[in-house]
């Protein structure tokens, strides 16, 4: 009969452990070749101010949106010509996610969280001071979920968020590189 017990016992206490979590990452091209830049240097540079109160909700990501960022322009362009007096510049001028709260539309129906994603990146090749070439990208991704959600499915959304802000942001600032600067 104790043995049955203890069978028992540890059963419940295996249940009732909490679900494992998925893995957080953001694709930030690490694996991809580098963009060579005929430039001395690439700077990064952010304009980003933080928050810690609603609606900002970026402390509570496992990878801020403007740490994904970052990440994305260290493992993606390569400065190539140390002698060139030139320097390309990527500022990171937005890169919020707030949260805001949507009541249903009657009382038997859930209340969702609804999650935005606002960016802006700037770059900009600069020699001497001065302006050669400047291209902005900016947009955002938004995503609703129940409030009752499992931090499991917030996650995967902030995720799905955040890589696609990372696509588009290196679709458009990639392409948008002057062939004067690229090296061939």
């Amino acid at each position: 009969m104790k043995y049955i017990i203890s069978i028992c016992f540890l059963l419940f206490l295996n249940a009732c452990q909490a679900p494992a979590l998925k893995r957080f990452s953001v694709y930030t091209y690490a694996e991809e070749k580098p963009i060579v830049l005929n430039v001395s240097d690439v700077v990064l540079q952010s304009e980003i101010q933080r928050y810690d109160r609603l609606p900002h909700i970026e402390e509570k990501l496992p990878i801020s949106p403007e740490d994904a960022l970052k990440e994305w322009a260290d493992n993606r362009f390569y400065a190539a010509d140390k002698l060139s007096s030139a320097q390309a510049v990527i500022t990171i001028k937005q890169a919020y996610m707030t949260q805001k709260e949507e009541k249903g539309p009657n009382w038997y129906t859930f209340d969702n969280d609804a999650y935005r994603l606002t960016y802006e990146v700037q770059m900009a090749f600069v020699d001497n001071g001065k302006v050669l070439y400047q291209h902005s990208v900016n947009g955002w991704e938004s995503s609703s979920l129940p409030q009752r959600s499992s931090l499991s499915d917030k996650e995967a959304a902030w995720q799905k968020m955040l890589n696609a802000m990372v696509r588009k942001v290196n679709q458009q600032l990639t392409e948008s590189v002057p062939t004067v600067f690229k090296v061939r």
